[in-house]
């Protein structure tokens, strides 16, 4: 018979709507560590909360947005603040508040399927493009 150790992560995890709330901003306090458990591999992560820090588990697609926010290298994530989001949604048949991380200036935005994804919202993505009065506008230009 083949076993496999199992490793945890020392301290305590952060409970939803208890250690963490849907807009919270919390800290980033650590690199993480990959704990393999019975559903396979975890980023778990200490992030200081509202009760003090706590070990979080970062799902993948927490874990996407980060590096898309910070870069691939966690160590460059500690002592960053990220965005809490708790989002409901059906889990093994379920209704479960799920947790997911952004960067702080990170907003929900619906795509032209109407489904929501996070998106950065930094100066850049949100100019709004002003006409200048002078061009033409599309439907004077002859096709």
């Amino acid at each position: 018979m083949k076993v496999q150790k199992v490793i945890r992560k020392q301290g305590e995890y952060a409970k939803v709507n208890q250690d963490i709330k849907d807009g919270d901003i919390i800290t980033v306090l650590d690199a993480g560590e990959v704990i393999t458990g019975d559903f396979g591999d975890r980023n778990v992560f200490k992030v200081e909360t509202n009760n003090g820090p706590k070990n979080l588990s970062f799902n993948q697609t927490s874990m996407n947005n980060l590096i898309d926010e910070f870069g691939g290298e966690t160590e460059s994530w500690v002592n960053k603040q990220i965005k809490v989001w708790l989002i409901t949604q059906s889990v093994s048949g379920q209704m479960k508040k799920v947790c997911y991380l952004t960067g702080k200036e990170w907003e929900m935005v619906e795509d032209n399927k109407g489904n929501l994804n996070f998106a950065r919202m930094n100066k850049k993505e949100i100019d709004i493009p002003v006409v200048n009065e002078e061009e033409p506008l599309l439907k004077d230009v002859p096709f």
